[in-house]
């Protein structure tokens, strides 16, 4: 009697198991599309050179949301780029604000990247070992 309730105890927990890592799966937010990744790119990089009209240099991360809530233009961007779950938004500008990078970059290992700079051209990308993910 002891065995018959010790597996009905083993098989109640491993359903139970099998449900939690469900769940879980579920809640991952999906990989973000290129087409999106490209256009939040293109966002701001557009906005970066508006934003060095008036004020003489490129704006840090935390200057570009900024400037972007005041000008309206977060409710167009394709993604959320003040909580870009599940990507991380970078962007840096060199001492002199004369140049500047951007980053969206997933949270996860092999999702797809996206990186540009002051040239305006974008970069599609993942990490080594992950081509697969790119096609």
């Amino acid at each position: 009697m002891r065995r018959v309730s010790l597996v009905l105890v083993c098989g109640l927990m491993g359903i139970l198991l099998v449900g939690v890592a469900r769940a879980r799966q579920n809640d991952e937010k999906p990989e973000l599309s290129a087409e999106k990744l490209v256009n939040a790119l293109r966002l701001l990089n557009t906005q970066e050179y508006s934003y060095k009209r008036k004020n003489g240099r490129f704006a840090a991360r935390e200057e570009m949301l900024t400037f972007l809530r005041e000008k309206g233009f977060s409710d167009r961007s394709p993604i959320d780029l003040e909580n870009p779950e599940p990507y991380e938004l970078a962007l840096t500008t060199s001492p002199d604000g004369s140049h500047y990078q951007i980053a969206l970059r997933p949270s996860e290992n092999c999702k797809t990247a996206a990186f540009s700079d002051d040239r305006g051209l974008i970069f599609l990308g993942v990490a080594i070992g992950c081509e697969a993910a790119l096609k």
